[in-house]
């Protein structure tokens, strides 16, 4: 647990009942609740992330199929991935 010995974990736990004495559980309880929230409030971030960014890979992907209608409907129709035919304009003496 956090690379401490046990007699570390036994110091602290001195120094703990020194300062808080009778309180003890009742700040253990405060630290309990608090370290809690914090787990929840995480969670809830990360779900909104991870939410966020599913939504975003769906618009993606819809604007993607959106191109590529658009290509299709410049290009004929046709679903080929090949670039139109360039024509160089005629030259022209005079």
């Amino acid at each position: 647990m956090f690379g401490l010995g046990p007699l570390e974990i036994v110091a602290i736990g001195a120094i703990a009942v020194m300062l808080y004495g009778k309180r003890l559980p009742e700040v253990g309880r405060s630290v309990g609740k608090n370290i809690a929230e914090l787990r929840r409030q995480w969670a809830t971030i990360s779900r909104d992330l991870d939410v966020a960014g599913h939504i975003e890979g769906r618009v993606s992907q819809s604007e993607r199929r959106v191109v590529r209608r658009d290509d299709e409907a410049d290009y004929g129709g046709s679903s080929s991935s090949a670039p139109p035919r360039f024509d160089p304009p005629a030259v022209v003496d005079g």
